[in-house]
């Protein structure tokens, strides 16, 4: 049975460790692999489920005090988590929102230079190279 809490501890740890590594990556990159981190998280995430199924399937009744206190101190550790994914997604929306604005800005810019284009020039294309002259 402690060899099941503690791979949910350890599961919980490495998933805290790496959000915060994700979190820091805002801070060092102009622009984070989003989809990257998201696979890793994912997997964490889906670790940690299959380590929670096989505890609760196996968990000892009989010690009710400590197991609650388990429960409540991975409780505490899921909440932290929370927060973080939290923060990831305020970070997550801010580059989104930017990243729209700068293309909104980008379009408008090539219709502003295609603007100033004459309509002769636009139509004139060549049709053949001489060269002979």
């Amino acid at each position: 049975m402690e060899k099941k809490f503690k791979a949910v501890e350890a599961t919980l740890d490495r998933l805290n460790d790496l959000q915060a590594i994700h979190l820091a990556s805002f801070d060092s990159q102009d622009l984070p692999d989003l989809e990257q981190q998201s696979a890793e998280r994912d997997t964490e995430v889906a670790q940690l489920m299959r380590d929670i199924n096989i505890l609760v399937e196996q968990v000892d009744i009989k010690n009710e005090v400590e197991t609650k206190s388990r429960f409540l101190f991975f409780n505490d550790l899921i909440t932290g988590l929370l927060e973080q994914n939290k923060a990831l997604e305020t970070k997550i929306h801010a580059i989104r929102n930017n990243l729209k604005n700068s293309m909104k800005h980008v379009s408008k810019g090539k219709n502003v230079i295609g603007s100033y284009r004459s309509s002769a020039a636009v139509n004139y294309k060549p049709k053949v190279i001489s060269i002979s002259n």
